[in-house]
């Protein structure tokens, strides 16, 4: 397998982050909320957020990087094919995984965008 077949085979799944996105602000604030709250959730939390398979990263931090996902994947493959060459077999594959991911991208924008829409009218 190449990396733009690969990709190409992931990048429906992608389209699932805008739901995740669209339900970001309101996760973080629920965390945020039950952190300041409740001290066993915070024990918890800051209990785990200590093993080393966290990396010393707080959840909310965990939680930013499906966000971050989308784009970095973006950014990563236009540089592959930046650097592939013309006549490599994965050219084509890897065109198309861009596109697919860029749909996803969009998708995940058009989420961010309905999301920061809806929080300015709840603030009006």
């Amino acid at each position: 397998p190449r990396l733009g077949d690969i990709l190409q085979k992931l990048a429906p799944f992608l389209k699932m982050y805008g739901e995740y996105i669209k339900n970001f602000d309101r996760a973080m604030d629920t965390v945020n909320t039950c952190m300041q709250r409740s001290s066993p959730f915070k024990d918890v939390v800051q209990n785990i957020q200590k093993q080393e398979v966290c990396g010393n990263l707080t959840l909310q931090h965990h939680m930013l990087e499906p966000v971050q996902r989308i784009p970095r994947y973006e950014l990563l493959l236009k540089d592959y094919l930046k650097k592939l060459p013309e006549e490599s077999p994965d050219r084509k594959d890897a065109e198309k995984s861009l596109e697919l991911i860029s749909t996803a991208a969009n998708h995940s924008n058009a989420a961010i965008r309905k999301m920061v829409s809806r929080s300015c009218i709840v603030e009006l």
